[in-house]
């Protein structure tokens, strides 16, 4: 069994946009994506999402996009990111996936022999963040903490740990975010994220191992539309 990620599928099979406006490389890119997926993925792979899975804004739109996700091979975990507007909480969410296809938000899932936890998480608050970016970080880290509490009730063997947070957990100068003691106190294992679309931006965000915690940027566009492989024998 391998572990892959991938997020900010940006899918909107319901209401088809051209995401190439934004640029060239987002042309076909659901296309792109399922042929680089069927190249690595195996059936019994588990696959880790960490948000903007589609652009639908309800619960109807984004049933195309999630048939199509579970036509692809390996078991898939989503969490939700900020363009996830038919997301409405992991609870709600769960009777709308097909087989194939799990739910964390603010709880955590033991699948494959290891222990996945997640939410969407909060852009790194600023020097002095205005009222709004304090109580959105505030609510994402409490968010975490319960993410992180459920993780350890099921984590009963010292499995691998999983994180799913959508946005950077390192500001644009590599300074951690507060989400970052969490998740070295609770002996994560590996954190995937994305959230980032700009070129610059991937060679300065943090990753590789950080205080025994394996970082990866995995937004669609920043892997070559290809789920990266984060299993824990990748070091």
């Amino acid at each position: 069994m391998t572990v892959w990620a991938i997020a900010d599928l940006h899918l909107s099979f319901a209401r088809p946009e051209r995401r190439e406006r934004y640029a060239g490389r987002w042309r076909d890119h659901a296309a792109k994506v399922e042929r680089e997926w069927r190249a690595v993925v195996r059936a019994d792979d588990l696959v880790l999402l960490p948000g903007d899975l589609s652009m639908a804004r309800n619960h109807r739109d984004v049933q195309p996009d999630l048939a199509w996700l579970d036509r692809l091979p390996g078991t898939k975990v989503l969490a939700p990111g900020n363009h996830d507007a038919w997301w409405n909480g992991a609870a709600k969410v769960r009777p709308l996936l097909r087989p194939s296809e799990l739910a964390v938000g603010g709880d955590a899932v033991a699948t494959h022999g290891l222990v996945v936890c997640g939410t969407l998480g909060a852009p790194v608050p600023a020097d002095e963040p205005s009222p709004e970016q304090a109580d959105a970080s505030t609510a994402a880290l409490d968010e975490l903490d319960q993410a992180l509490a459920a993780a350890q009730s099921l984590r009963l063997r010292d499995e691998p740990l999983y994180v799913l947070w959508h946005y950077p957990p390192f500001d644009q100068h590599g300074r951690p975010g507060p989400c970052v003691d969490r998740l070295t106190r609770a002996g994560v294992t590996v954190c995937v994220y994305g959230h980032l679309h700009i070129q610059g931006q991937w060679s300065r965000t943090v990753q590789g191992n950080v205080g025994g915690i394996r970082y990866y940027c995995v937004a669609a566009d920043a892997v070559g539309f290809r789920p990266l492989r984060v299993d824990p024998r990748v070091r």
